[in-house]
Order: structure tokens, then sequence, then C-alpha cells
């Protein structure tokens, strides 16, 4: 059976939206508090505004937007990992794992799919 590429275009846009959707649950709760003197809203901030332009990528007419917000979000989710305090068997480090890898899924890929 061959895979079904003209779905390609739309499974990388819902890829996208569902990077946004995780973000906004995630961090964005965070990023409404407003505490300036820690460092997860500052995370969550580049998480959130990175978030955005990852999908905002999808419109632009070259890869520059989605590769670099891609770079930033992998680069943030690897820290996230790597300072994971906890078990590792867990949904909140399995996420920030797959976060990294559709970040470097993107940063990879780019907007191959036009």
């Amino acid at each position: 059976m061959k895979p079904a590429r003209f779905l390609l275009p739309l499974s990388t846009f819902l890829l996208r939206v569902g990077v946004a959707f995780f973000i906004y649950v995630m961090y964005f709760h965070q990023v409404l508090d407003f505490n300036f003197e820690q460092l997860q809203f500052y995370l969550s901030s580049l998480f959130s505004i990175f978030g955005i332009l990852l999908v905002i990528g999808v419109f632009a007419k070259r890869h520059t937007l989605t590769v670099l917000s891609a770079l930033i979000l992998f680069l943030l989710s690897l820290y996230e990992v790597f300072t994971f305090t906890g078990n590792w068997f867990t949904i909140n480090f399995s996420a920030n794992l797959f976060m990294a890898l559709i970040a470097l899924f993107f940063l990879c890929y780019g907007d191959r799919n036009r």
C-alpha cells in the first residue's frame, strides 16, 4: 500500500496546530501570571511566541520563519527535557520529549510540502 502523499500538506498543518495547542495547554497560563522573577515565565513566553510563529510560518513564502521558530522550540524543549526533575515515565516528560521531536522535524523538514 502506498502512502497518501496528497494528505501531507494537511498533516503538517495539523501538526503545527497541535504544537500550538500543546503550548497553549502547557505554558500559556504561566505567561498570563506575569511573574517576571521566575525563569519559567520567560521560557513559557518564548514557547508561546515561537509556537505562534511556527503556525504563521506555513503562510510565509520562505522556510526561514518555520526553521527559526522550530530551532528555538527544539532548544527550549531540550532544555525542558534535560532539566526535568521527577520520574521519566510520566506524561509531562514524554510530552516534552515529543515536543522536541516535532520541533526537530520542522527544523529539518521546513516547508517542503508546498
